[in-house]
């Protein structure tokens, strides 16, 4: 019993010992998680207000920040990312990251890498990424620099990333601002440099050009220079650049239209945001605006380009087919441009027009070099061919006078003596009309001709060169008579010259033929050889003042190089043309003389070449006044022997007392005599009681067109230039009375 109570006793002391230890465990369990729930809320408290702390940094910092998950869903934007994604918060949460913040690359116009995707997967920052433009929910780009890192938990798992971002707008804007104000200036130097120091005008022209057309951003630039056409209003493109040329050539030079006009006459300059919309633009027929396919010009710039002395050089012009692509500050610094450009320009003309002069007297020069050379080997040929007729004349001369020669011997020489001196009159007749075409004094006494007689006369004068070397001569003329208005004796004249250079210039037995036919309502004479051929370089030479061939020189039968100068000179005055064919050295030769349409005439009574017949003889009373005691008296005795009375005197007294004393119906005066000129001597025959119904010759060796009309104003009747031609003076003194 006392066992089973004390077993009692001792499991109450045990169960109350263990409900003590319970109670007592619970109140140490109560204390720790009043202890834990103290932390706890101190610890949320510490978190809230880290919260608001990191929520209010966020917003006030000047980036915009994004925190995704770790599957880039958006979980967090602050204000900045807020305003520009125009994105909230709230709507963007739980969203994918590419939805939200939406990149391109700003010069691909390619969607760029998103920077959250790299740092997902790599776990690395990612640094700034440049050229980065953000597209808004709105659509508005803006240009960002960017950057992200990835977020870690406590134990350095990657549990999020933050992305922040900035606007750079400004900053690319000025950025780009700057360079192109870099480029301005360096352009501007560049062109500064090349404008200055450029002399060639046309290198300087399409330098401005192109310069002026990179500054202003144009995209086309033309500068025509300011000419003056018959209407006096005329320009002319010269330099293009960002087009090609034929974009303007086809729709022909700008016209005095109100748009273009102002720049021409140097106004101000013309700047026009959309020149279309401009109230002076087509205005004009026939296009009233712009020709169809013509470059389009919305923005135009104008300027002109005005010398120092006020000239306005020309015009340039700038376009563009967009509307409102010049500034104010595009247009002045073009206008600063084109001031340096128009002082080069005008230092570039001075340049050119002093190379050019320096040019022209060099050429001056040589030419003066070369007449002077030709002039030199002229002289030399003209001695040779004055002396060639001497000889056999002073031979024939002492033949005719020796006692032992006979009759025929002396017909002989008396004919060698005649051909001589025809040969010496043909050459000075030569040179006295070379000059005169030359000085363009000489006239046609034009007729109307039939062709056939002009060939036959060339053909006749020509005949002793041809038949001296046994040349084959073969004439081909249309049947049916050929009449045309010109001077038979100048035709002729050609003709003949043309048949005697090439008989010259053919080795004997050659062939010579001289065809005439009608083409195309003209008369072409050719006059064709085998001879020895013209190089090509010398074929335009052949038709120079004493100009000979180089190769033909040593095979000349003579001449002075100027039967092809004269023969060109008369059918230019006939309004024709002459040219010279060759198909080389050896190859012979071909000249062609073209005589135009409106000197055909329809067949009419044709001159023809020939000797007017002899008029009745007339006993003359003559008086020779001459101090060439030979040519007067050889003179005398030809007359005296047509019948006249002849005195003969030697100088201008003595032809003064003479002709005083007899009372001559006529009187030959030499010019050149002692004592008193023919002028002098004519004068005071004029002046005397009896000297009106004297007719007076003038006899000299001087011919030019000025001396006749000395000797005209001096008192003379007729002018004769030595050698005389006896038969015109014949004919003359057989008129009656002597006709002026």
């Amino acid at each position: 019993m006392a066992s089973d109570e004390s077993e009692d006793k001792a499991l109450r002391a045990t169960a109350l010992k263990t409900a003590e230890s319970i109670l007592i465990a619970r109140q140490r369990a109560e204390r720790e998680l009043a202890a834990a729930h103290e932390a706890l809320e101190r610890k949320s408290q510490e978190l809230q207000q880290q919260r608001e702390w990191f929520a209010v940094t966020l917003a006030s910092i000047g980036d915009a920040v994004i925190t995704t998950d770790t599957q880039g869903r958006v979980s967090f934007l602050n204000p900045v990312a807020e305003a520009m994604t125009g994105w909230s918060s709230a709507q963007a949460n739980g969203e994918p990251l590419e939805r939200v913040f939406q990149i391109v690359n700003e010069e691909t116009r390619q969607p760029a890498e998103n920077p959250v995707k790299r740092v997902l997967e790599q776990g690395k920052i990612v640094g700034l990424a440049n050229h980065t433009a953000l597209v808004s929910r709105s659509g508005r780009e803006l240009a960002i620099e960017d950057s992200a890192a990835p977020i870690r938990d406590a134990k350095g798992a990657i549990c999020g990333a933050v992305m922040v971002f900035h606007d750079v707008t400004g900053r690319r804007q000025a950025d780009k601002a700057l360079l192109e104000e870099t480029r301005i200036l360096e352009l501007l130097n560049a062109t500064g440099t090349a404008i200055a120091a450029q002399l060639d005008l046309q290198t300087l022209v399409q330098t401005m050009t192109d310069s002026a057309t990179k500054l202003s951003g144009a995209a086309f630039g033309a500068f025509f220079y300011n000419v003056s056409g018959p209407d006096g209003k005329s320009y002319l493109l010269y330099t293009l650049s960002g087009a090609p040329r034929e974009a303007f050539e086809r729709f022909g030079m700008p016209r005095n239209t109100p748009i273009f006009d102002p720049t021409f006459r140097g106004e101000a300059s013309i700047r026009s945001g959309d020149i279309t919309r401009d109230p002076r633009y087509g205005t004009m027929a026939p296009h009233h605006g712009m020709p169809k396919g013509h470059l389009p010009v919305r923005s135009y710039l104008a300027v002109p380009i005005v010398a120092r002395s006020g000239e306005v050089i020309g015009g340039l012009f700038l376009g563009h087919p967009e509307p409102n692509v010049f500034t104010e500050r595009s247009e002045r610094l073009i206008l600063g441009m084109s001031a340096q450009a128009a002082i080069a320009m005008d230092n570039a003309r001075l340049y050119e027009a002093a190379q050019n002069e320096i040019r022209r007297r060099e050429q001056a020069e040589a030419a003066l070099q070369e007449t002077d050379r030709r002039k030199d080997e002229f002289l030399a040929t003209l001695a040779h061919e004055l002396r060639n007729p001497l000889a056999p004349i002073r031979q024939a001369a002492l033949i005719s006078k020796t006692p032992a020669a006979t009759e025929a011997q002396k017909r002989w020489s008396h004919d060698v003596i005649e051909r001589q001196v025809h040969h010496m009159a043909l050459l000075l007749d030569d040179l006295l009309d070379i000059s005169r075409v030359t000085r363009g004094t000489l006239e046609l006494r034009t007729e109307m001709t039939e062709l056939a007689a002009v060939i036959d006369a060339a053909v006749e004068t020509a005949r002793p060169s041809i038949d001296s070397k046994r040349h084959a001569l073969s004439i081909e003329i249309p049947d049916e008579p050929l009449i045309l208005a010109a001077d038979p004796l100048r035709l002729a004249q050609v003709i003949s010259n043309l048949l005697t250079n090439a008989a010259k210039y053919t080795d004997p037995q050659g062939r010579i033929r001289l065809r005439v036919e009608q083409e195309s309502g003209a008369i072409i004479i050719s006059v064709t050889d085998n001879g020895i051929g013209i190089p090509a370089e010398a074929l335009e030479r052949v038709f120079a003042m004493f100009s000979q061939v180089k190769s033909a020189q040593d095979r000349s039968d003579g001449g002075l190089g100027i039967g092809l100068a004269l023969a060109k000179g008369l059918v230019d005055l006939h309004g024709g043309a002459i040219e010279a064919r060759s198909s080389g050295i050896g190859r012979g030769s071909e000249f062609i003389v073209r005589l135009p349409a409106r000197l055909l005439k329809q067949s009419k009574p044709a001159q023809t070449i020939g000797t007017p017949d002899a008029a009745p003889l007339r006993r003359r009373r003559l008086v020779i006044a001459d101090d060439n005691e030979d040519a007067a008296e050889s003179l005398a005795a030809l007359l005296r022997m047509d019948g006249h009375e002849v005195t003969v005197v030697s100088n201008g007294r003595q032809a003064l007392t003479t002709i005083t004393a007899m009372q001559p119906e006529i009187a030959l005066l030499d010019i050149g005599m002692p004592d008193l000129s023919g002028y002098e001597v004519a004068r005071q025959l004029r002046d005397g009681p009896r000297g009106q119904n004297l007719t007076l010759i003038a006899i000299t060796g001087w011919g030019q067109d000025r001396d006749k009309t000395r000797a005209l104003e001096a008192g003379f009747n007729h002018h004769f230039t030595k050698p005389i031609e006896p038969d015109a003076l014949l004919e003359l003194l057989r008129a009656d009375p002597p006709q002026n």
